[in-house]
């Protein structure tokens, strides 16, 4: 961390140790550093909620981290390069408001439904209305990717949210929200729990 700031923050990163080692403190051509360790393997241990897959996506403990030092409950916090929105939420869970944009609209898809999680029930009633099996046409291309029947179901529901959910509108049903973040991040990936056979970025196979 560099820069001429001083006060609580820096007393706190100079006192940090929580993970075993000691902040280091150097000057580098007139500009202090703080240097330490604010994340490990170990410390990856956050909240369900924050699981959304992203490329280059922070860990949340960074954003408690700062959070924690720098704000009060209540306070608002805001994150102008939001991503998969782990700032806003993380801020969320810790009682402050959150605030945040972003020029990838996926961060918005991302980020909305978590702030206001729907009922189960709900989610699984809005599940039940759509037509899973219903013919339709199948993009060759993503044949590569996807069982036939799996991108049908796919294109069904990208059918059912682009009609009940239209991405530009501000306020879409909480469950349509959460189904719609939900499948984003499950599109590619050869693990149990994906769509697909393949794996590619979420950023990119949403595309």
């Amino acid at each position: 961390m560099a820069g001429t700031i001083d006060g609580d923050i820096v007393q706190s990163i100079r006192a940090f140790d929580a993970y075993g080692a000691s902040t280091i403190e150097h000057d580098e051509q007139g500009i202090k550093y703080l240097v330490n360790e604010y994340w490990t393997a170990g410390q990856r241990r956050a909240h369900s909620i924050h699981e959304v897959s992203y490329r280059a996506c922070i860990k949340p403990q960074l954003s408690e981290f700062f959070i924690s030092r720098l704000t009060a409950p209540g306070d608002t916090v805001h994150d102008p390069f939001a991503g998969r929105g782990t700032t806003a939420v993380q801020a969320a869970l810790m009682r402050r408001g959150p605030s945040a944009n972003d020029i990838n609209p996926l961060s918005a898809l991302l980020t909305r439904p978590r702030l206001a999680p729907p009922p189960l029930a709900s989610v699984a009633t809005m599940l039940a209305r759509i037509p899973w099996e219903r013919p339709c046409d199948l993009p060759e291309e993503l044949l590569a990717f996807y069982h036939t029947a799996m991108l049908t179901s796919l294109v069904n529901l990208r059918d059912h949210l682009l009609s009940q959910a239209p991405l530009n509108e501000a306020a879409p049903d909480p469950a349509l929200d959460w189904v719609r973040m939900v499948a984003l991040g499950r599109l590619t990936g050869h693990s149990p729990g994906f769509f697909s056979v393949y794996t590619l970025p979420p950023n990119q196979a949403v595309t």
